[in-house]
């Protein structure tokens, strides 16, 4: 007879939670994304399944995918129109939230002041992909209201990464190898797409070879070894080679990226960053994980709630405030990165980690209480005016599209 490989059994265990995932996910209509960190987390309490070795490298990979993915699917012309708008949305939407959640963190529970950086950035996230399939879902996404809405929660994660970005520079030693270093990293994040598009032929054998894909895991793999050299977390400048990359990535690349990344690394990556977590120590410190669910939703929900009324009108404000409340995408990247670079320990990443599950879950279930998002016909009748949300073109060029251009089966779930 011969010896089961341990390694096998795990990724029969790892592909059905995947599947199971799924289905639950379309039965609740809850964030599959959530859904997929809480089955990790599961595994490690009940099971006792744990990572397998040399597996770190590869999920920094699949972090970084994730990030580079949510800059491929914004469109960078309609972010350039509508920037303004929407950081009058954005800027407070994560500064105040970020500076109520350091208070806390570090003069209410003495957590080192890094520590109190790291957790107030992920926990003042907003969830782009959890925005973005809700509005998809109910056919808002080509709507002024829901472009900007999307804008707004864009500008909310592209500030978290700066945010963390800077702060881990400025906390690493060789200040000056790492501002070298930072610029390489600025540079392959411009001349990347170009090597990629000079590589990539949509009607030639390319396709066939599947060139975008590998020449893509190129781009990200040389991005995540110059962010672990200088222990510095690469998202700011993988978001932006993704936001490069949109200018000229057609369909035929869209359409072979996904496929590798929803086959591999999206369910993987959610999947581990459960794993991840500690069990014990989660139970032991739940009350301080109800606590940070409470802060953290009433300084967001507190901060969205009046600027919404000025922007998107009073009766839109609430549900706005509330699936704005949502973290889960740059809040679990960040973690991630900083947990595998040393940054956090593994105590507080369960805590955070935890945390932006529950308010993932919870925001995105209590959002299905207001009238507006009981129905696709109800959600079209309360949103479907608003076009003084966006500036009116000037005649003769084309109405923007939407900031996200991919069908309901992408990423951004």
């Amino acid at each position: 007879m011969m010896v089961v490989n341990s390694f096998d059994l795990a990724l029969v265990a790892v592909f059905g939670t995947i599947v199971v995932t799924a289905l639950v996910s379309r039965r609740t209509q809850l964030p599959i994304t959530a859904i997929e960190i809480a089955a990790g987390i599961s595994l490690v309490a009940l099971l006792g399944f744990g990572l397998p070795d040399g597996t770190s490298s590869i999920l920094v990979l699949g972090s970084l995918f994730i990030v580079f993915l949510a800059g491929l699917e914004t469109n960078f012309d309609f972010l350039r129109r509508n920037l303004r708008r929407a950081l009058t949305v954005g800027v407070p939407g994560f500064f105040l939230p970020f500076l109520g959640l350091f208070s806390v963190l570090y003069w209410g529970l003495r957590a080192p002041l890094l520590i109190s950086v790291i957790g107030a950035t992920a926990l003042a996230d907003t969830s782009i992909s959890i925005v973005y399939t809700t509005l998809q879902q109910y056919d808002l996404t080509e709507l002024p209201f829901g472009r900007l809405v999307l804008a707004a929660t864009l500008s909310v994660n592209l500030v978290e990464d700066v945010t963390i970005t800077s702060t881990t520079f400025f906390t690493s030693t060789g200040i000056a190898f790492t501002l070298v270093v930072l610029g390489m990293l600025g540079a392959a994040a411009v001349l990347l797409p170009r090597f990629q598009r000079a590589l990539t032929d949509p009607g030639g054998p390319a396709g066939f070879a599947n060139l975008p894909a590998r020449g893509l895991l190129f781009s990200l793999a040389v991005l995540a070894f110059l962010s672990t050299l200088v222990g510095v977390p690469g998202i700011l400048f993988v978001f932006l080679m993704g936001l490069l990359f949109s200018r000229w990535a057609g369909e035929w690349f869209l359409k072979d990226v996904r496929q590798l990344a929803f086959a591999v690394f999206v369910p993987l990556y959610f999947l581990a960053v459960g794993l991840r977590v500690d069990p014990a120590y989660l139970i032991q410190h739940w009350s301080l994980i109800a606590t940070l669910v409470v802060v953290a939703t009433a300084l967001k929900v507190g901060t969205i709630y009046p600027i919404g009324r000025w922007v998107f009108g009073t009766r839109r404000a609430a549900p706005i405030a509330v699936l704005m409340n949502t973290r889960l995408t740059s809040a679990t990247v960040i973690l991630t990165l900083t947990l595998g670079l040393g940054l956090i320990t593994v105590g507080w990443y369960t805590v955070l980690i935890t945390t932006v599950v529950v308010l993932a879950l919870g925001s995105s279930a209590a959002l299905r209480g207001f009238p507006e998002f009981r129905s696709r016909e109800a959600a079209q009748d309360a949103f479907r005016g608003g076009n003084e949300l966006l500036p009116e073109p000037r005649r003769g060029t084309r109405l923007p599209t939407p900031i996200l251009t991919t069908d309901r089966h992408q990423l951004l779930r």
